[in-house]
């Protein structure tokens, strides 16, 4: 189409091409080679991304070129948004089974002259006698139900939700729950049996809306100056695509049917939930980023366009303030913060960090959330990549060498998080960076070139695979860490808590399941506690979701939780840059 540009084509297309930056022109990441074919002229931030080597090779940036003609074109596998290794596992389900939806057999009658009555009041007299008291029925459900009882020979199950009848499934079927984490950068979802609690499917997904921008403000901005009122039309429909086709996968995956599902629970930020539900999110994307809606929500699930049992809702867990939103509540839930005696720290670092300090001395919780960005991802980074296939992600340096493994045990393509925070924790270690985060130019693994300082981190073979760290990589993962140690520390300035005064460390997500530790501290991206223990928690997230799925007690607690949780916004404190400013200094020190 005349006026798209190579990255709007591919993404029509349903090719994933990485764009930080949402086609602004300004990440450098979704670099394609021209083939053969006419095509707009070499723009200027094309030059300041690609060498002139770049060039004559080809090489061009998706957003910024346009087909005059029929084109060929190659994609780099770096290019590619590939398929993410995601964590789908946490800590083990504790809570009392106590779903939402109940389900009941049903066998209704004919009706005769001597008994007309209507169909939903021959199942309503029926229930009565299992659950008394004032039922109802959804309106989808009614339609359904005089169709089901003809194809189920009068006997059927009913799906009740309180005291609202939402549903008819075949006899012995009991009802089905799907509880999903929406990130930022991934979305996973779990098929739960609402009666007995099992598990019955996992899946994780790439969230469509990357295509935008890699990170939350970039992707508000799209949705303000490209779309105009609500959530943005693009965003909140690619988004609700996607989980419409997990939610498809998963049902087919288990052999049970779409009609089965009677509920679901979602968490995310506080602007990936505005952004499913088209809520306006322009008040984001200013200061004090106040959302909407904070509470807890119950809507029909045929509001966001997902075809299951007619009445299911969609239950979406509240949020706290600013960004902290409600996965941030949901990992609270499922790594029992609000109930430890410990004096705790809990992280989900990610594009979006958030932190949470817990003080049960002073009966108090206080959350925050800092910008980390995209960089623990590969977003900013050189090499950085996310975590697939052929992504480095332990490193480990020698005297004389490199080691590193990836993903898959295949070809390095690129560093994922965790093998950022290994490779620059060992170049710390090794004095190869200093506190400021230098490289030290005299060192001989230091290569200095035209285009700046770099350490090789993968020679790679033929001239292709090599995969670096350059200066400009490291200021941008100064930058992520910065943000993170200023809110941990601001947090901590807050509640007055001492270092010495820590007794746990909670690392969530999975970027914190992946990360190693020891190394984490040693480039001072985690404070060393003396006297706290660290805990890698998986995707609490995901289970706190199917906690609140699966009981209706958890989601009063859920509530609870962001009820008592005060809320820390870090721009309005005046500490806060000399904070993020020792935040960025390679140390171990609080």
């Amino acid at each position: 189409m005349p006026g798209t540009s190579i990255l709007e084509a591919a993404w029509m297309a349903g090719i994933r091409l990485s764009s930080a930056c949402g086609g602004k022109e300004t990440c450098s990441r979704c670099r394609v080679v021209i083939l053969d074919g006419d095509t707009s002229p070499v723009k200027a931030n094309e030059l300041k991304a690609l060498d002139e080597k770049d060039l004559n090779r080809g090489y061009r940036l998706a957003c910024c070129t346009y087909a005059l003609s029929n084109l060929n074109f190659e994609i780099p596998e770096k290019s590619l948004a590939g398929d993410v290794r995601l964590q789908l596992d946490g800590l083990t389900e504790t809570s009392a089974l106590d779903p939402s939806v109940e389900s009941f057999e049903i066998q209704v009658q004919p009706p005769t002259l001597e008994d007309p009555r209507a169909d939903i009041d021959r199942v309503i007299g029926w229930l009565n006698q299992k659950k008394p008291g004032a039922l109802y029925p959804d309106l989808g459900a009614a339609r359904q139900l005089s169709s089901a009882i003809l194809r189920n020979n009068r006997v059927f199950t009913a799906y009740i939700r309180s005291r609202e009848i939402i549903g008819f499934a075949p006899q012995g079927s009991p009802p089905l729950g799907v509880a999903i984490d929406l990130g930022t950068t991934k979305i996973a979802a779990w098929l739960m049996d609402l009666v007995t609690g099992k598990e019955l499917g996992a899946l994780g997904e790439l969230n469509p809306q990357v295509q935008y921008g890699d990170d939350v403000m970039t992707r508000l901005r799209y949705a303000i100056n490209g779309s105009g009122t609500g959530g943005g039309g693009k965003l909140t429909g690619s988004v609700r695509d996607i989980i419409r086709e997990m939610i498809s996968r998963l049902v087919e995956g288990a052999g049970r049917a779409l009609g089965e599902i009677a509920d679901i629970c979602i968490v995310g930020n506080t602007a990936m939930t505005h952004l499913l539900l088209d809520l306006p999110v322009r008040q984001l994307g200013f200061s004090p980023y106040v959302p909407s809606v904070a509470r807890s929500l119950d809507i029909k699930a045929r509001e966001l366009a997902l075809d299951v049992s007619p009445g299911a809702c969609v239950h979406l867990l509240p949020g706290i303030g600013g960004f902290v939103g409600a996965d941030h509540v949901a990992m609270i839930l499922a790594a029992g913060i609000d109930l430890t005696e410990r004096i705790t720290i809990g992280l989900d670092i990610g594009t979006n960090t958030e932190i949470v300090i817990k003080r049960p001395d002073k009966d108090l919780m206080m959350s925050t959330s800092c910008p980390s960005g995209p960089a623990f991802e590969g977003g900013h980074v050189t090499d950085g990549i996310r975590a697939v296939k052929g992504a480095i992600e332990t490193v480990r340096l020698t005297r004389d060498s490199v080691e590193y493994r990836t993903i898959g045990d295949a070809p390095a393509i690129g560093l994922c998080g965790s093998g950022i925070i290994d490779a620059v924790a060992e170049l710390y270690k090794w004095g190869l960076i200093n506190e400021r985060g230098r490289f030290k130019r005299c060192e001989r693994r230091v290569l200095t070139k035209e285009s700046g300082t770099e350490f090789t981190v993968a020679e790679g073979k033929d001239g292709k695979g090599r995969v670096v760290i350059t200066q400009k990589d490291i200021d941008h993962i100064q930058l992520a860490k910065g943000a993170i140690r200023a809110g941990i520390a601001a947090l901590m300035e807050k509640t007055e808590t001492a270092p010495e005064m820590v007794e746990e460390v909670v690392l969530a997500g999975a970027f914190g399941s992946y990360i190693n530790i020891a190394n984490a501290v040693e480039m001072g991206l985690l404070p060393w506690f003396a006297n706290a223990r660290y805990r890698q928690a998986g995707n609490a997230a995901g289970l706190g979701a199917r906690m609140a799925l699966l009981s209706r007690k958890e989601r009063i607690r859920a509530q609870q939780i962001a009820d008592r949780t005060g809320y820390l916004e870090l721009t309005t404190r005046k500490s806060f840059k000399r904070l993020f400013a020792e935040g960025m200094m390679f140390s171990k020190k609080v």
